[in-house]
């Protein structure tokens, strides 16, 4: 895992970068308000993604100042049109090219994923939701064409509202006891199971046939 900088527009994105020998797919890990890409969640989760060979990228879409403020914190737009040039950073990358495409997000950036996912339907090929707020951008779910897995601590609104209004393939799982997805490290173990598995369904077994790409 190697920290790198992202040109974007005229500045730079910090992102932690991991690539496993013989990766498969690469899934886009997007953190949530107030949780930096060292944290330990996130590296429980980039562990059990790297043992599937999935690579992954962990950018960092607000500054340290802009992440402290409201109004940039909860700018939807704002990290989407960031999280949309990380992609096309990737698709110019040669070690990317030919792999297929998953984001993973918590807490505001299911919303962020969601709606990238909705502007770039022919890229990314799944989508898995850690609970957060994924109903920020109701009036792009429908273009969703990515399958969207929703792990959730209970069942109810929004969750219900977003899944209903999906059009691709999804599934909706609630975690057992309505547990804090991200409290316990056994609940974090179970949200980076799940999100492999979802990936291993609908990015390595779609993939069209290949010659694997080395580390």
């Amino acid at each position: 895992m190697r920290e790198i900088a992202i040109p974007i527009g005229g500045g730079r994105l910090a992102a932690l970068l991991h690539k496993p020998r013989g990766a498969t797919a690469i899934v886009v890990v997007l953190h949530g308000t107030g949780v930096e890409r060292h944290d330990a969640r996130n590296r429980r989760i980039v562990a059990r993604l790297s043992a599937a060979r999935f690579a992954t990228l962990q950018p960092e879409l607000l500054d340290p100042r802009e992440a402290v403020e409201r109004h940039d914190a909860f700018d939807i737009e704002l990290q989407c049109s960031r999280l949309l040039e990380v992609l096309a950073w990737l698709r110019s990358a040669p070690w990317a090219r030919g792999l297929p495409l998953g984001l993973f997000a918590s807490d505001i950036g299911a919303s962020v994923a969601l709606l990238a996912a909705a502007k770039r339907p022919n890229e990314v090929g799944a989508v898995v939701l850690g609970d957060g707020r994924p109903d920020c951008c109701p009036s792009s779910l429908w273009q969703v064409r990515a399958a969207t897995l929703l792990l959730v601590e209970q069942d109810g609104w929004p969750y219900r509202q977003v899944y209903e209004s999906l059009r691709g393939e999804k599934e909706m799982r609630v975690l057992p006891d309505g547990a804090n997805l991200f409290g316990e490290p056994a609940s974090v173990d179970a949200v980076a199971e799940h999100a492999a598995r979802w990936f291993s369904r609908h990015l390595v077994r779609a993939r069209p046939q290949a010659t694997p790409h080395a580390a």
